[in-house]
C-alpha cells in the first residue's frame, strides 16, 4: 500500500521530472511531506503561487518535460491563474497540483451547486480553471488517481501543449492505495488517438508554391519550438536558400547571424523584417499563430500582394479568418517539415539570388540599434544595453524577459546565438514573469547562465523571488532597467494624453524603493551603472560574479521603443495604424520607396 501523494512523486520522477516548484499550505500537507522526501525529485519554494507556476513554465520550455506547480487550498489555487493563463497562451506543459479541503467539506462534494464556500478556505477552483487548461478535474476517489494523473500528463503534451489542473483534497491525498489496482487512462479508447487525415496533397500543393516563388519567405514561429522542428526548419530553408523571418516569441529559433535570417515582422519588430514580409511573393508561416503583433492592427494590409500558407496544429487558429490565406494546413509541424524536405530531396530549386541579396540589404542597412534612439551625452540607452550584452553574452546563455520595454527591445534587438534561448511571457505579456521564469530556467539548466532583464516597475510584482535567487545560489544575473517606473505607459500616456501623466512614474504616483538597498536585503552582489563609458566595463564584472548578481542600470525616463508601427486616433476617436513597412520614425517617402523597389 501507498500514499497517493507518494504515488504521485514516484511517478513525477518515473517519467523524469525533476522540479516542484510551491508555496507551502495546510491543504496540501501531504503533497508537500511525500515531495520533501525524495531524492531525485527536488522542491524549490517560492513566495507566491503565481511565481510557482511561471516557474515550472519556464522550466518546462528550457528542460522539454513537464513543469510542475504545488499549491494549497483556496487563495493557493486562485492565485496561480495568471500563471495558468500564460502557460495555455504559450503552449506550455505544466501541471498544476492544488490541495483541498476534505471531499465531503467541499462544494463539489455537498452537490450544491450554488453554494459558496463549503470548506476552510475552500473554492471550487476547477470551474475558473477549465477554460485555460487541457484538462481540469477535482480528484474525488483515491482509486482515480492513476487515471486522472495518467490523462492530464498525455493532454499536456499531446497535440498543442499546456497545462493541465488537478485539485486534489486532502482526504484523498492522504488515502492509502494499491497501485496493482488502480484504473489507468487509455488514450485510444477516450478517442484522443485519431487517424490522421491525408495531408500529402496540401503539402505538395504548399510546395509548388514556394518552388514558383520569386520572393519567398519562411515565417517561424514559437510553435516549430515547442514542436522540436528548429533543426527541420533550418535545413529546409538551407535546402532552398529561403530567406527566414522569426516572430519576436520564436526569436531563438534561429541565430542572428545565419545568412538567411532576416529579421522579425511586427508592429514592435525590424524594418528589416517588416520590408521582407511586405514585399514577399509566398509566405510560409509554420508555427507561427499571425497574432496581431506580427500582422499589425489593419490585417487587410498584412502582405496584400502575397500567397499565405499557413501550417498550424490548432483548428482554431486556422479557423480566423482576418488573415486571407491561400492555403491553411492542420498539422503537427515537425511533421509537416519533414514531408516538406522528403519532396525537396528531388528539387533543386533555391530562391531567387537577387531576393536573397535584398534581403541581406534590408538586414545590413537597418539594424535597430542604429535607429535614431535619443540619448544625452554618456548616457545609457536600453538598446545601449542590450547591444553591449548581446556582445558579451556566450552562446549557453538563457535570456529571460520582463513585459513590456525589456520584451520590446530585446524582442526586436538583442542578436541572438546560436544555442542561445530566450524566455519571455509572450502571449500574456504578464508584469513580473521574469524573476520566477529565471528561477525556472536556472533550475532546468544549472550549467548554463541566465540573463533575467526586467525593468524596475516590473520588478515590485514580484519582488519577493530574489529571495529564491539567494536561497538556491542560481546562477542568474538580474539586470533592472531603471526608468522611473513604468515607461511604455507613460510614452503612450505623452504621445495621447498631451504629456498627463498618472501611476507611471515617481511625479505621477508611483514609488519604487531603493534598489542597492533591495539588493543588500537579499544579500544579492550589487552593481550600478549610469554612464555608457562605464557599461562594458560594469557589464563584465557582472557576468563574471558567481551565483545571482543584481545590476541597476540607470536609462532615459521617456526611452522611446524604435522602430514601430504607430497608430493615430481619427476624428471619430477610432484609432488607425499604419502598414507595417511605415515605421516611425518615419523614412523620407522617396527613400522607403527606394528601400521597397526589388527587381525580381
Amino acid at each position: 500500500m501507498i500514499r497517493v501523494s507518494d504515488y504521485i512523486t514516484e511517478h513525477l520522477e518515473n517519467i523524469g521530472c525533476e522540479a516542484v516548484f510551491l508555496l507551502s499550505g495546510g491543504g496540501m500537507m501531504h503533497l508537500l511531506d511525500s515531495v520533501s522526501r525524495k531524492k531525485k525529485l527536488k522542491y524549490y519554494c517560492n513566495h507566491h503561487e503565481q511565481c510557482s507556476g511561471m516557474a515550472a513554465d519556464s522550466y518546462a520550455r528550457i528542460s522539454g518535460n513537464i513543469g510542475v506547480c504545488y499549491a494549497t487550498s483556496g487563495p493557493g489555487g486562485t492565485n496561480t491563474l495568471t500563471a495558468v493563463v500564460g502557460a495555455y497562451q504559450d503552449s506550455s506543459s505544466v501541471l498544476f497540483i492544488t490541495g483541498q479541503s476534505k471531499l465531503s467539506q467541499t462544494i463539489e462534494g455537498s452537490g450544491l451547486s450554488g453554494l459558496r464556500q463549503f470548506g476552510t478556505f475552500e473554492v471550487d477552483v476547477i470551474p475558473g480553471m477549465k477554460p485555460y487548461t487541457k484538462y481540469a478535474a477535482m480528484v474525488k476517489s483515491a482509486q482515480d488517481i492513476r487515471y486522472h494523473l495518467e490523462k492530464a500528463l498525455y493532454l499536456a503534451k499531446e497535440g498543442r501543449p499546456g497545462p493541465v489542473f488537478l485539485d486534489i483534497p486532502l482526504d484523498i491525498q492522504g488515502a492509502q492505495i494499491d497501485p496493482r489496482q488502480l484504473r489507468k487512462f487509455d488514450a485510444d479508447a477516450e478517442g484522443f488517438i485519431k487517424k490522421e487525415i491525408e495531408k500529402k496533397s496540401d503539402i505538395e500543393t504548399a510546395f509548388a508554391y514556394l518552388t514558383k516563388a520569386k520572393r519567398p519567405i519562411i515565417l517561424a514561429g514559437h510553435g516549430i519550438r515547442i514542436a522540436g522542428a528548429v533543426d527541420l526548419m533550418l535545413v529546409l530553408a538551407e535546402k532552398m536558400k529561403i530567406p527566414v523571418l522569426s516572430t519576436c516569441f520564436g526569436k531563438d529559433v534561429i541565430e542572428y547571424e545565419h545568412p538567411l535570417f532576416v529579421g522579425h515582422p511586427g508592429m514592435k519588430g525590424d524594418r528589416a523584417g517588416n520590408f521582407a514580409i511586405q514585399t514577399a511573393d509566398v509566405i510560409l508561416s509554420v508555427g507561427c499563430s499571425m497574432h496581431v503583433t506580427t500582422t499589425g492592427y489593419e490585417m487587410d494590409e498584412f502582405a496584400p500582394k502575397a500567397i499565405k500558407i499557413i501550417i498550424d496544429p490548432d483548428e482554431w487558429v486556422l479557423k480566423r479568418e482576418q488573415i486571407k490565406a491561400t492555403l491553411k494546413i492542420q498539422m503537427d509541424c515537425r511533421k509537416f517539415l519533414e514531408a516538406t524536405l522528403k519532396i525537396a530531396e528531388s528539387s533543386d530549386y533555391h530562391s531567387p539570388v537577387n531576393w536573397q541579396k535584398k534581403c541581406v540589404s534590408w538586414k545590413k542597412d537597418f539594424v535597430v540599434y542604429q535607429e535614431p534612439h535619443k540619448v544625452e551625452s554618456n548616457q545609457i540607452n536600453f538598446y545601449n544595453f542590450s547591444s553591449t550584452l548581446d556582445q558579451l553574452a556566450v552562446s549557453s546563455d538563457i535570456v529571460v524577459t520582463d513585459a513590456g520595454s525589456a520584451f520590446y527591445v530585446v524582442g526586436q534587438a538583442f542578436r541572438v546565438k546560436k544555442g542561445q534561448r530566450v524566455i519571455n511571457s509572450g502571449s500574456l505579456g504578464a508584469m513580473g514573469f521574469a524573476l520566477p521564469a529565471a528561477t525556472g530556467a536556472a533550475v532546468a539548466a544549472p550549467q548554463s547562465r541566465v540573463l533575467c532583464i526586467t525593468g524596475d516597475g516590473s520588478l515590485q510584482t514580484n519582488l519577493h523571488e530574489l529571495a529564491v535567487f539567494h536561497r538556491n545560489k542560481l546562477n542568474v544575473k538580474i539586470f533592472i532597467i531603471n526608468n522611473d517606473g513604468y515607461v511604455c505607459i507613460r510614452n503612450t500616456q505623452n504621445n495621447f494624453f498631451k504629456g498627463h501623466l498618472a501611476g507611471t512614474s515617481a511625479d505621477s504616483g508611483v514609488f519604487i524603493p531603493n534598489l542597492q538597498k533591495t539588493a543588500e536585503n537579499f544579500e544579492i552582489p550589487f552593481f550600478k551603472v549610469s554612464a555608457f563609458s562605464l557599461l562594458e566595463e560594469t557589464l563584465k564584472k557582472v557576468l563574471a560574479t558567481p551565483g545571482p548578481v543584481f545590476c541597476e542600470i540607470i536609462t532615459p525616463r521617456f526611452q522611446e521603443i524604435i522602430p514601430s508601427v504607430s497608430s493615430i486616433r481619427l476624428e471619430n476617436g477610432a484609432m488607425k495604424s499604419k502598414p507595417l513597412h511605415d515605421m516611425f520614425p518615419f523614412m523620407d517617402e522617396e527613400k522607403l520607396n527606394e528601400a521597397l523597389e526589388i527587381s525580381d
